[in-house]
């Protein structure tokens, strides 16, 4: 299985190519560090980039997108070119595109440790976040690192309101 994992950075996509066989993971040859929108607003630059990202995914042979999610709202939240270019993506016709949540991503990676640190995979730095969401994914394509983190979240409210609750009577 190949996984093609993104990070969306202003009107940058930042690609990391990763592959599973048998169990191992492989980082084949890619000719894509970064793909660049000039301007998400230009409806002809807009459908370039995800020309180009449908010609990867066609002469790459990629299985799946996974794509670093960003808050909407908030200090950290990711600008709007960002989901302009994220939205371009998740339409790409004939690819499963999957946007995972840092907090997906770091129940993952702790749950499955990167087994050679990343410096070793001869990608560059800023492609780090990119390689680590598509490891996460290979990783854990069952999504059962998210099934648990959403099973601790609501073990923890259920406790947070049994507390409540007995504060209540006491009073």
């Amino acid at each position: 299985m190949r996984i093609l994992g993104i990070e969306l950075t202003g009107n940058d996509a930042v690609v990391a190519l990763l592959e599973q066989d048998n169990g191992m993971f492989y980082i084949p040859d890619f000719r894509a560090r970064k793909v660049n929108c000039r301007n998400p607003d230009d409806q002809e630059q807009l459908q370039y980039f995800q020309k180009s990202f449908a010609q990867l995914v066609q002469d790459y042979k990629v299985d799946e997108i996974v794509i670093r999610g960003r808050m909407k709202k908030g200090r950290f939240a990711g600008g709007a070119n960002g989901f302009k270019l994220e939205g371009a993506l998740q339409v790409l016709p004939g690819v499963k595109v999957t946007v995972m949540i840092p907090a997906t991503q770091s129940a993952i990676l702790k749950r499955f440790p990167m087994s050679i640190p990343f410096a070793e995979t001869g990608m560059k730095k800023f492609q780090q976040q990119a390689f680590e969401v598509a490891y996460a994914q290979l990783s854990d394509p069952k999504g059962l690192a998210e099934a648990a983190r959403q099973k601790e979240i609501a073990n923890r409210k259920q406790k947070r309101d049994e507390r409540v609750e007995l504060e209540e009577q006491e009073d």
